[in-house]
This record gives structure tokens, sequence and C-alpha cells, in this order.
């Protein structure tokens, strides 16, 4: 049987199940359609044939990756590393292989940091036997004149001192040695030696090699430690090769030089008029071959992945593809805490930030038979280099620079100061007015309207098909104050409108299928969404038994993005009882780990993104120093950001950390927890556990850097203690405060609970277009009305929650339609109906489910509302927000 492979064309993937998923998200992942979608950082993945397949499985696999990003020459940066002996570090396989056969006209990559690492690691190694080091500027010397031999300015300057011979006497030699030498290697060493110190060590300009090895800019030079590192690892690679300290020297080696490369792999800035800035359009992309664990090659292959896979997470930027095929050893997989999954799966997970590794094992049956070609990626060509684009762009600016003063205007317009959204704070006029909020009341009316709904579709049981659908949300309310900090109402009430709708087009339609809804309280914070689960999966094992109506065929909810309902999802996902779920106001990506759960806000890599934007090129920060009254206040925009994150809570740290890489000022990140639990503080973030010590350290930030904005991420019920303490202490108010933050902060703000705060700028995203706003669509407007017809009494009628819960339940309810047939209602059915697409025109927006995908809803509208005394304002819209909406036509904040 092994020998039918010699028919199979090698270039040929397996057609394993779900192949045809793969292939296609693979090479969009390398080559998206849209440049934002670089930004995200796609997990290790490992495609392992079974323990006794023969190594012709693994070659099939990566000749077949390989050949679709160049079958000739290569149209994406990649490389294949091939574990040998003598080559035991495979960093320096991966940094020649990228180099080489650069695709034309397209990648800017120089690798300045991987060159510049690569001499210093073999320098390391050549003098293995020393046991002190080699100097520091021995060091230095040794590396520049590598940097000299590559050509460039160095080059030139070098070669231009001379021959290195015997020393020149008389009054000529010394000329030679003290001036002309001086001129052209030693000054020129010297100013090169300072610019690697300030762009390695120091943090202003993100110094990763400080960062590396714990170092502070004002410390030593980079080659002092360097020459540190040389010091402690040459002694360890002198031992014998299977000496557990020579592999400790080998490892520190590998992860500096890795780190060297993926700091040259980084995504460069997008220049509107630097060219050389637009050339990445496709993700670069490593394929590692993992030889059977003890065979020639394996130890290096492994401590590859390991290498990779310690500094992936917190790395800025998105990163490179690393595709592992082999079969890893079991301490490997332990070591990365990989994750087991199908090809589809894995296929979804190419689009999101996932740090953790992802390994499919694949079945030798389909290596018996023709695989799927893949075909070769197309990226986009130029047709200048940039060199010669900016010389077009130069020729450009020196017209223009020759004609300025014939159009003054050119030189004389002033900048633009206007606030966005207006120069007036949250309480604009005095205004100190809170809205009468009955939580426990309003609650109850809306669980008692969907249990009314309930009814009326149980009397369609004995006439068509009648389902269940379960709600997580969190426990009824308790207090005055419970749901004000959550949006648990206004979904109640979007659920009870679309059974109502629903209930009243069945009489007439007879293909609807009627849907009751069991509302399952599962804890505050729904910390108990796991047993719930479980509960679940227990009663549709044992449903035989049941009414057809009491059939439950859907999930909704998971309203937060907590650890218990990521939890809840992957464990009800791998439950094998194929049940969809659709999520409402949960946005973060680690949500997604299931391939049987649709989450419908845009998740937090998208949000951050338009935040970060937002936040550093919009006039949000007023302006300090004005004195006049009744003179309109002047803003700017943030330069800095105050991060504010929960520490342990999913929301949180995942919008939190998304945004710190987005924002490309200067950011502050504090840890702030009122838990009596003790809270971690990672390296290079503060920490503060009350509100009186957060809003110190937000003030001694604002007096540092008066363009600063707080961005929060933390719940609101924080954020109102955070506020509190700001009015007690005073000590920063008077110049006012700009906050972004996201939907959680929307709950709380329509309340007025902050309509007293004279110095808040408040900026919060929310997931459709406000009342009276002219870009909402004919269907958003017709939902507005009939919400503010049925719940005249409500604060949160701005708010998105009950729309999308309205338009979630939408989707579920349409996939079920589609999949009954007579009284039968199959969930595998309406699984499949997901995967193949849903779109329609709803109370959000335009919502459109990609086939075979299970992610948000493309261009799912997102919003920035100003908070503001006569109500909120969106001053940014995103997305398909009505159905004939185009990219073109929306803020450019939008566009990536």
């Amino acid at each position: 049987m092994r020998s039918a492979n010699n028919s199979v064309e090698p270039s040929s993937f397996p057609d394993d199940a779900g192949a045809d998923y793969f292939i296609r998200e693979y090479r969009t992942a390398v080559n998206p359609a849209r440049r934002d979608f670089l930004e995200n950082k796609p997990p290790l993945l490992i495609l392992s044939p079974s323990a006794d397949a023969p190594e012709s499985h693994t070659h099939r696999v990566l000749e077949a990756l390989r050949w679709a990003l160049g079958p000739e020459h290569k149209r994406v940066l990649h490389t294949v590393l091939h574990a040998e002996d003598g080559v035991p570090l495979l960093s320096v396989q991966a940094g020649a292989g990228l180099g080489f056969d650069v695709p034309r006209r397209s990648a800017p990559d120089r690798f300045p940091n991987y060159l510049l690492m690569a001499d210093v690691v073999a320098y390391i190694q050549e003098s293995r036997a020393s046991s002190g080091g080699t100097g520091a500027r021995k060091l230095r010397d040794h590396v520049y004149r590598q940097r000299a031999e590559r050509g460039g300015l160095p080059g030139l300057l070098w070669h231009m001192g001379g021959a290195d011979t015997a020393p020149i006497g008389g009054v000529y030699g010394f000329f030679v040695g003290l001036v002309w030498h001086s001129l052209t290697r030693t000054l020129p060493r010297w100013i090169w030696a300072r610019r690697q110190n300030r762009r390695l060590i120091s943090a202003k300009r993100r110094g990763w090699l400080g960062k590396h090895l714990n170092a502070t800019a004002g410390g030593a030079p980079v080659f002092e430690l360097l020459d540190q590192v040389g010091a402690r690892q040459a002694p360890r690679l002198s031992l014998d090769p299977g000496h557990p300290r020579h592999k400790e020297g080998l490892v520190a080696l590998e992860l500096l030089l890795l780190r060297a490369l993926l700091e040259d792999l980084r995504k460069p800035a997008i220049g509107s008029l630097l060219p050389k800035r637009r050339r990445r359009v496709a993700r670069p992309v490593l394929l590692v071959e993992i030889p059977p664990e003890g065979a020639p090659g394996a130890d290096a292959a492994e401590r590859f992945l390991r290498a990779f896979h310690t500094p992936q997470a917190g790395l800025d930027g998105p990163g490179p593809l690393v595709i592992a095929v082999g079969r890893p050893s079991g301490p490997l997989q332990n070591d990365l805490g990989v994750e087991r999954t199908n090809l589809r799966r894995a296929s979804s997970l190419l689009h999101t930030s996932n740090p953790r590794p992802v390994m499919v094992p694949l079945e030798d049956e389909p290596f018996e038979r023709p695989g799927l070609q893949i075909p070769p990626v197309q990226p986009r060509k130029f047709m200048m280099g940039w060199r010669a684009v900016t010389a077009v762009e130069l020729a450009v600016l020196a017209v223009v620079l020759v004609g300025g003063a014939r159009v003054p205007f050119l030189w004389g317009t002033p900048p633009d100061t206007r606030c966005v959204g207006g120069d007036r704070p949250v309480a604009a006029g005095g205004q100190n007015k809170m809205v009468d909020v009955r939580p426990k009341q309003w609650y109850q009316e809306a669980r008692d309207q969907i249990k009314a709904q309930n009814k009326v579709a149980e009397k369609y049981a004995g006439q068509r098909a009648v389902r269940t659908v379960v709600l997580f949300e969190s426990d009824p309310p308790t207090g005055g104050q419970d749901t004000i900090f959550d949006g648990s109402i206004p979904e109640l009430r979007g659920v009870a409108m679309w059974q109502k709708w629903l209930n009243g087009d069945a009489a007439s339609n007879s293909s609807r299928v009627p849907l009751r809804v069991d509302v399952r309280p599962v804890g505050a914070g729904f910390r108990d969404a796991v047993p719930a689960v479980r509960r679940l999966i227990q009663e549709v094992e044992q449903e035989n038994s049941g009414k057809d109506y009491e059939k439950v065929v859907g999930v909704l909810g998971f309203a937060q993005s907590t650890t218990e309902t990521r939890k809840a999802v992957e464990e009800l996902g791998r439950a094998g009882v194929q049940m969809p779920m659709v999520g409402t106001t949960a946005t973060a990506d680690e949500m997604q780990r299931s391939d049987t759960y649709w989450p419908f806000t845009p998740d937090n890599s998208e949000e951050a993104r338009i935040e970060a934007a937002f936040a550093y090129r919009s006039n949000i920060v007023a302006q300090a120093g004005q004195t006049e009254p009744n003179a309109p206040v002047q803003c700017v925009a943030a330069r800095k950001a105050v991060i504010v994150r929960t520490p342990g809570d999913l929301y949180s740290e995942s919008l939190a950390d998304k945004f710190q890489q987005s924002f490309p000022g200067e950011k502050t990140v504090i840890n702030f927890s009122q838990g009596s639990q003790p809270i971690g503080t990672p390296a290079g973030t503060q920490k503060a556990t009350t509100p009186d010590r957060l809003a110190s350290q937000v003030c001694e930030a604002l007096k540092a850097g008066p363009d600063t904005a707080v961005f929060w991420t933390a719940r609101a019920r924080d954020f109102t203690a955070f506020a509190n303490a700001m009015d007690v202490n005073g000590t920063c108010i008077e110049k006012g405060l700009t906050v972004l933050g996201g939907n959680e902060l929307t709950n709380v703000a329509l309340t007025g609970q902050y309509a007293d705060k004279r110095w808040l700028r408040l900026y919060h995203s929310a997931h459709r277009l406000p009342e009276g706003d002219k870009r909402a669509s004919a269907k958003t407007q017709e939902f507005v009305r009939l919400y503010n017809r049925n719940y005249a009494r409500d604060p949160w009628r701005q708010d998105g929650h009950s729309a999308v819960s309205y338009d979630a339940l939408h989707v579920l309810s349409k996939a079920v339609d589609d999949a009954h047939t007579g009284n039968t209602v199959d969930r595998t059915a309406i699984v499949t109906g997901l995967r193949n697409g849903i779109s329609f025109d709803g109370a959000t927006g335009f919502v459109r489910y990609s086939e075979f995908s299970s992610g948000p809803p493309e261009k799912k509208t997102l919003v920035i509302l100003r908070q503001s005394a006569s109500g909120p304002e969106a001053v940014v819209a995103c997305g398909a927000y009505s159905q004939s909406v185009e990219t073109k036509q929306q803020d450019p904040l939008c566009r990536p």
C-alpha cells in the first residue's frame, strides 16, 4: 500500500477531513485580502502524521505547503527548515533562508537585528573554550568588521581606510593611523556602536534586546551585555553535545537569535507617503520539519519550536506563520501546552491571535490517495521598486516646494483643534440628573414576556415543529444597582421582541419554527457557566424521553468574556452533541474555542485596532491652560495612553493587550483589582488595589503628559469607583480627563451615573448607531421605534445590547428554519446551515457570516460614542451599519 504514494503528485496536500477548509484558510492567512488581517498572531501549528508513518508523509506535506508559496521563485517570504546535526541552531538556517531569493519589489526586510546577532552568536560559538568572555571591544570590532564586509556606507568607509597590512612607519604612517583610520574606521565604528546601543537597549526605541536581557537604558552598553552572554554560554558550549549544560547554552543562543529574527519580521508601519512601508503584503512563513524523537536533528527542531513559543505571546507585532510537520515528542507537547484539534478547527484559528500551539493528527489513509493541490498564492505585485517610487515622490515634492511660494495656503493652514464630538463635557451646564432605574422590576417583566411567548410557541406544537433555545444569563438582580453594571435587561428584552415577531409570523408562514427560550441564570459574572453547560449536555443526551418542543436546538448568550464562559464554550463544543452556539456581546478573541460557536460582535482585535487609531489620530484630549470661560475648548490627539486592565479577567486582559499592540504612542499599563486576592504585576506595568491609588497613578501620568488619555478595559463597576475617587481627591480633574472604553461602560453611562462629572470626557464603543443618526439603516430605525414603543421607561434605548440579542436570536432562528424537515430539526443540519453562511439586514446593521467560518460576521457594525449631556453621539461608525454602505464611505479610521 505504501508504494502507491509514488504515483501521487509530491506537491499535493493529503485529502484528510477538513483539507478543503485548511487549504483555503492557509492561503488567506498568508495572503489576506485586507492588510489589517496581518495584525493577528496565528498560533504555532503542528501537523502530525501517525507514529508509524514513513518520512515521505512529512516531506509530502511540507512540499505541498512550500509549493503554494512559490513553485519556482518565492512569491511570499518563506523558508523550509530541515534539522541537521551540522546546524544545531535552526534560527541560523531560518534567517539565511528568508534572506535568499526575496520576492522582487515586495519585501522591505533587511534583517539588521538578525545579521548582527548571527555574527555575535557565531563569535560566541567560535570562542566556546573561553571562560571569561572574549571582551566587549573585541566583540564589537569583530561584529562591525562583518557589517562592513556586507557593504553599504560602513563597507565603503572601511575599504577607504586601506588594506590591513603591517604598520607604516614615519610621518605618513602616523597620519594614516591617527587621522585617516580615525575618519574611516574608528569614528564610524564608534557612531555605529552608539546607534546600536540606542536602538537595542533604549526603552524609547522599543529596546527589544534590553527587555530580552533584562537590561535598562543607561546600563551597560550593548556589546558589554552581549559579551556577558558569551561569558556565560561559551563554557557550556565547550562541553559534550549530549551534556545538559551544553543544551542550555544552545537554548540561550537560539532564543537570542530567534528573537532578533522575529523583530525583523514585524509588520512594517503603514506610511501613506513612504512606499517602503507598504511592501509587506503577505505574512512570512517558516515551515519546520520535526524528525522522529531520537533521530538526527530532532533536538534542534524541538529546541527551535520551544524558542519560538517562548517570546511569541509577548512580542509586539504579529510575527510569521510557523507550521511544523512531524511527530513532536511528549515532553515538547507538554512544554508547549499543545491543544489537539482537527484541520477545520485549526483553519479558523489561523485568523485569530492565539498563543496556544495547536496540533492536528493526520490519518494514514489519505496519503494513499491523490491529494489536493494548494494553488499558489498571488500576493500583490509592485511595478516599481520602493527606491524608484521614492524618487518620483521626491521629484513631485520638489515641484510643490518650488511652487509653494505661489500657494501660501499650503503653509498657512492652522491645525484643526476642534474636539471630536464637541467640547461639552458629560455634565455640561451643571447637569446632575440620574435616570430612575428599577432593575428587579424590569428584569422580572422581561422574563415574564419571554414566558408568555414560550406559551404562544407551545400552542403550535401539535401543528408543526417547535423547539427550545437555551439562553445563559447572569443572575437576576438582588438590589437597585445590580444590572446597571451588566446588560441582561436590554438583552432579555431583545430576545422577547424577536420571539414575539417569530410567533406572529409563524401564524401565516409555515416554514417558521417557533422557538421557546429557556433562560438559565449561571451566577454573577457567569461564574457557574461550566456546571450549567455540563447539566445541559446531560439533558441533551437524554432528550429522547421528553417532549419534542423541549428539545434544545441551540444556545444563545455568553454575554461576557470570562474564563468561565470560554471554558463553557470549549466544553460544549467538544461534547459531541453538535450544539450550535451564537454569542451576544462577548468580544474576546479567546472565546472562539469551538467550531460550533459563532460570536456576534466584532472581536477585541478589531475593536482595539479601531479605538487605538481613533485615540491617536483624533482630537479627544482637551488642552490645558485655557483660562477664558466662554472660549471654545481646544483638543489634541492622544500621544500617550494609560491602559487600565484587570488581571485574570479575560475580556479586560484581551482588550488591553490588543490595544497596547495597536496604539503607536507611549503606553503605561496599570493592573487594577479591588479584590482581596493579591495580583501579579508583569514587568513594565504598575499595580493598584484601591480606586484612590489608581486615581493617584492616573494623575501622575496626566502631569507627566497632558496629551494622555485613559483606555479603560476593567469592568464598569470598577470605573464608577475610580470616577468617584477622582471626584473626592480632586487633584487633577480641573484640567479634565479623557476616557475611552469598550461596550462595558455603555450600560452605566446611559443611566446618568456620570452626569455630575464635569471633568469627564467619555468615549465608549457600541454595536449599533444611536437613535436619530442619519447613517442608520431603515431596519435599525424600525427596531428603535419598536423598542421605544414597548419600553418607554428605559435608559438603555440607545444601547446595543437589545439589538445584538434580537439579531443573534434571528441568526439562530434562521438556521433552525432552514434545517427543519417536517417535524424534525437536526442540530447537525443547523450547524451546517451556519457554516454555509447566513445574511440579513438586522437591527444592528447588515449581518453576514462568511461561508465555512465560525468567526464574527463580516464587517460587523462597531460604533464609538461620545457621551455628552444631551445623550450619546456616534463620532465613528465602522462596518456594515447598512447594507449599501461601502468601506470607502466610512471614516478613514475604519480602514486598516
